[in-house]
């Protein structure tokens, strides 16, 4: 026994100092097929971490045995395997084409992206940060050139406004949403990991195809398809918090106090009860803490998907949980997919149905100076309680005269409101190839929409100023139907040298939407019935429905791919427009030269991988006015008491003077751009040159009120013009088993409105406060809703600079004191008002940006991604309030640095009565930068070793950890920069805006 374990030692020793022995230094060289060195191959041995990498010559020395495989990898070219029986090898890389010859989705079709002669951008589903974020508008945000996404606020569920190369026009700038080839009204109830691909089709030539419907831009998006094999399953499962990124710098009670009292010694006033002390209320309450919490997120994902030769499948289900940052508010989405795709012979058919479920609970609306919760917390004072057992409901409340501010806390807890979306969207469509080339494809699409909600009011009595006698009901419900027949006919052919791709079709769409709301009081506590009520406040409803017709075609021709041509024409009938001017006739035409493929280009071809250049011009139109403009509708509204004896009677009266002779808006749009390449890849830069005009806007025209009808009409009155840049660049790297990439985008473009013929040749914006005041215009040579507010020039720091702020030796400030703000005198009448107002800026940005870093090593993988502006300005709408100390709210800790406590201040002197009118909301004093630089995302992830899953089947598990929204570089003071208002019309505002949350995550993602 002794004998046979030395005899077995001894082999096995043999057999390891043999296999020793046979690793030896292998060498050699990797070049291209034009024999050029590659530099900077990856060279591994298959199924270890040992490797090396060419140098500057392609040479490369790894030591390896004859029976290890030699992973040769580059990026750009197809990987090669090479036994190392040899120790001198020569090794050739193949270039990859597949890049070039990628698949990009236009409309109606595909097209290699080597043929495209239009300006589109996209990103694919490892581009979404989809781990983490439920948001596919925030996971989109800055990754695309010219594609500007704001969000519509920070509460969950929010989503994003959406706006492609400016603002064209200003009844809407909303794109066109297509979702596997069905339009959508938004994409923010969209489970991101349901996104194989989005595709933006941003100039004329891209989008022209879609007529009427694309003069904003289109977004194609492309859910993830079944393929060939068995069947595959993943799923992944996201934890998270999230926590008010920043809160307002308010006072607290003693502080308040402190400032309150000097407001009121200037104006010569008593002090208020509540103030009488400022050294016994101490800190208070702090109302932005009784409202913000730490709020759990989750998402979960399950996706199966497989098939056979024939028979292709995908399905998903997607659930996404948030709970916001103002307690009581959240959001919660149920997402349900399935995608088939089944071939038979020359017959092709398949389905999209995509079913979904949402719960949304805002913030509720209060009454008073606050406007809703955010207003409330930062306006009510920090010397009020939050709880009265004694009062009705059990909330404290302010008292008059003090202020007209709710309680926060108490609407948070007392108004209880919900809204429920249910969406169903499904799309068919049949292709059959007829002949070589020749397909027919009939696609039929539904999508059903319904939203329920309602808001129950108990009764309460908050402080003396705020009371409700009777529960109050009300409930509404919206309904919208859309479908969609799109006949096309297609015929792709090469002869030789010359490749055609031929395509026509008819189309017709339609909407129709009818809702219905009815309010009742009286009900028994805690009755969500209506028919429990004992008054009724009202009931209303309305229906509307509209159709488009069209016609359409497109020619795409080709030669040797050097010499590009593309040429689309479409003809849409809206049922918007009156009979005469119903039809509208929208065309492009671009061309594209590959100078990377002539001949005299070859010597370059081993480094210059791509050259294109391209250029396009084209038409589009709007018709987005709303249904029966051209009709003199005439609805029930008034009702009259008349007669002896008296009754009531119900009146009508006409809503709409009719649109006479209104035609489409049009946007005509020129495009030039580049596609360069280095190294088969490696390095890819775009860059994007574009002039857009849109011609007849479409704008409602002040009528006199004595015509009688209760809107005034539309009118095709304006011009505006949009020019701008964008290019975007990407750069792919590999250093041994290190792998990274840098992708980086920018854009800017200037608006400007040419001419606007609506009479007043002005149109007025939003205002920025409570009082309504518009701090925003339309006007002609200057940018769609710019800021015209009057200017403020500093303080005055003695009695002789007001008394040499004079007209004709006239005061222009008679109410001035030393201390207060000097205000410019824009129209040199002597006086300030608001006739002074003067361009500001806008809310537009100079430019705006995004830079992406990934790495990988070996099984851990990290990326980060960065995105922001600069140059857009932002109305503080809640600083209006908080450094205005003529009303008895609380305010901003710079108050205590003000002109009254610090003589050396920029900030104003403290006077209740303000009666200089230092916190005019017509001034640019609230008036801030808009810029920022905001780490986006941030997410580490690691694979486990397959040696560790394999055995229980697991093909992938992969743990990450991020956070989204990390921090923000600005000078704003308010919760966020990213601010869109609550429409078009008050982009930049920011009053009362649900403020931006940062969250940390936790992930896990298996395929099995």
């Amino acid at each position: 026994m002794k004998h046979k374990l030395l005899a077995t030692l001894s082999l096995f020793l043999f057999i390891a100092l043999g296999i020793h022995a046979q690793v030896r230094k292998v060498e050699g060289t990797v070049i291209d097929v034009n024999k050029e060195p590659i530099i900077g191959v990856s060279v591994r041995i298959e199924g270890t971490t040992k490797g090396t990498v060419s140098d500057l010559d392609g040479r490369f020395s790894i030591d390896a045995s004859e029976q290890d495989v030699l992973l040769f990898t580059y990026l750009g070219y197809i990987e090669q395997k090479q036994k190392a029986n040899k120790t001198l090898l020569a090794i050739t890389l193949q270039e990859d084409s597949q890049t070039l010859d990628e698949l990009v989705v236009i409309g109606y079709g595909t097209i290699r992206k080597r043929d495209l002669t239009g300006a589109v951008g996209g990103l694919k589903s490892n581009q979404l940060d989809q781990q983490s974020n439920g948001n596919l508008g925030a996971a989109m945000q800055g990754k695309i050139a010219g594609v500007t996404i704001e969000s519509a606020g920070g509460a969950p569920g929010s989503g994003s406004r959406i706006q492609i190369r400016g603002a064209g026009s200003l009844n809407n700038n909303n794109p066109l949403i297509l979702v596997d080839d069905i339009a959508v009204a938004s994409i923010n109830n969209i489970n991101p990991n349901d996104i194989e691909s989005i595709q933006v089709l941003k100039d004329a030539s891209a989008a022209s195809i879609y007529g009427s419907r694309a003069a904003n831009g289109v977004i194609l998006i492309s859910t993830k398809s079944g393929k060939s094999g068995e069947m595959k399953m993943s799923f992944d499962a996201f934890f998270g918090v999230s926590e008010v990124a920043k809160k307002l710098d308010l006072l607290t009670a003693s502080q308040w106090s402190k400032v309150s009292n000097a407001a009121h010694d200037a104006a010569g006033k008593a002090h208020l009860a509540i103030a009488e002390n400022p050294d016994v209320p101490g800190l208070g309450t702090n109302w932005q803490n009784e409202i913000f919490r730490t709020a759990p997120k989750q998402i979960y994902s399950l996706v199966l998907s497989g098939g056979s030769d024939n028979l292709k499948y995908n399905m998903s289900m997607g659930y996404y949980k948030e709970d916001g940052v103002i307690k009581e508010t959240g959001y919660d989405r149920l997402n349900i997919r399935l995608k088939t795709d089944y071939t038979k012979g020359i017959l092709k058919i398949g389905e999209t149905v995509m079913l979904t479920k949402e719960n949304r609970k805002d913030m509720p609306g209060v009454g008073g100076q606050g406007g809703n919760v955010i207003g409330a917390s930062s306006m009510m004072l920090p010397g009020f309680r939050v709880y009265d057992e004694t009062a009705i409901g059990g909330f404290a409340g302010a008292y008059g005269p003090v202020m007209d501010v709710f309680n926060p806390v108490a609407a948070l807890n007392l108004f209880d409101s919900e809204n429920d979306y249910y969406q169903a969207l499904i799309n068919t469509y049949g292709e059959l190839s007829i002949w070589d080339g020749l397909k027919y494809k009939l696609n039929v699409g539904l999508t059903l929409t319904q939203h329920k909600g309602y808001e129950y009011t108990p009764v309460y009595e908050v402080g003396s100023i705020f009371k409700n006698d009777k529960n109050t009901l009300s409930e509404y419900t919206d309904l919208s139907q859309y479908y969609q027949i799109e006949n096309t006919l297609s015929y792709a052919k090469d002869f030789g040298n010359h490749s055609v791709n031929l395509l026509a079709g008819q189309t017709v769409y339609q909407n129709k939407y009818r809702s219905t709301n009815a309010s009742i009081k009286g009900m028994p506590d805690g009755i969500y019935v209506l028919d429990a009520g004992t008054e009724q406040l009202g009931v209303s409803g309305n229906e509307s429905y509209n159709r488009l017709l069209s016609f359409l075609g497109r020619a795409i021709y080709s030669y040797q791919s050097k010499y590009l041509l593309t040429a689309t024409f479409r003809r849409d009938g809206s049922s918007r427009f009156s009979p005469e001017n119903r039809w509208g006739n929208f065309s492009s035409i671009s061309g594209a030269w590959n100078i990377n493929n002539e001949k005299f280009f070859a010597k370059y071809a081993s480094k210059v991988s791509e050259l294109k250049l391209r250029a396009s011009h084209g038409v589009l139109g709007n018709q987005e006015i709303g249904d029966y403009q051209f009709l003199g509708l005439v609805a029930t509204s008034l009702s009259y008491t008349v007669g002896t004896p008296s009754q009531l009677w119900i009146g009508n009266s006409q809503t709409e003077y009719p649109a006479v002779g209104l035609k489409w808006e049009s946007t005509s749009t020129s495009n030039i751009g580049v596609d360069f390449g280095l190294w088969n890849g490696k390095v890819n830069f775009v860059m994007d040159y574009f002039e857009k005009t849109t011609s007849d806007l479409l704008l409602r025209v002040p009528i006199p009120l004595s015509v009688g009808a209760a809107s005034d009409p539309y009118s095709n009155a304006g011009k505006v013009s949009n020019k701008g840049y964008e290019m975007s660049l990407t750069y792919n790297g590999a250093y041994r088993d290190f792998r990274f990439s840098l992708t980086g985008n920018i854009s800017g473009i200037k608006n400007e409105v040419i001419e606007l013929s609506t009479g007043t040749q002005q149109m007025a914006g939003s205002g920025g406060s409570h009082h309504g005041t518009a701090v925003t215009y339309t006007k002609a040579g200057y940018p769609i809703y710019s800021y015209f507010l009057v200017k403020t020039d500093g303080l005055f720091r003695s009695q002789e600079e007001i008394d040499k702020h004079q007209l004709n030796g006239k005061p222009i400030q008679p109410n001035a004191q030393v201390g207060d703000i000097r205000y410019a005198d824009f129209n040199n009448d002597g006086q300030i008002n608001g006739e002074d107002r003067q361009f500001c800026g806008s809310a537009f940005p100079d430019f705006e940006y995004g830079i992406r870093l990934q790495g990988e090593w070996r099984n851990v993988d990290c990326s980060v991604f960065f995105q922001g502006t600069q140059g857009s300005k932002i109305y503080n709408g809640t600083k209006n309030y908080t450094e205005t100390v003529r009303v008895n709210t609380n305010y901003s800790k710079a108050t205590l640095d003000s002109y009254t406590f610090n003589p050396n201040s920029d900030f104003p002197r403290l006077d209740i009565d303000d009666p200089n009118d230092n916190g005019a909301d017509y001034s640019d004093r609230f008036l801030e930068s808009g810029s920022y630089f905001r780490c986006k995302s941030i997410q580490l992830g690691y694979s486990l070793p397959k040696r560790w899953t394999h055995k229980a089947l697991i093909e992938k598990c992969r743990i990450f950890v991020s956070s989204d929204n990390l921090f923000t570089v600005t000078n704003y003071s308010g919760y966020n920069p990213d601010v869109a208002g609550n429409g078009f019309g008050s982009r930049g505002i920011d009053f009362r805006s649900y403020p931006l949350s940062r969250s940390y995550q936790l992930g896990l993602q298996l395929n099995f």
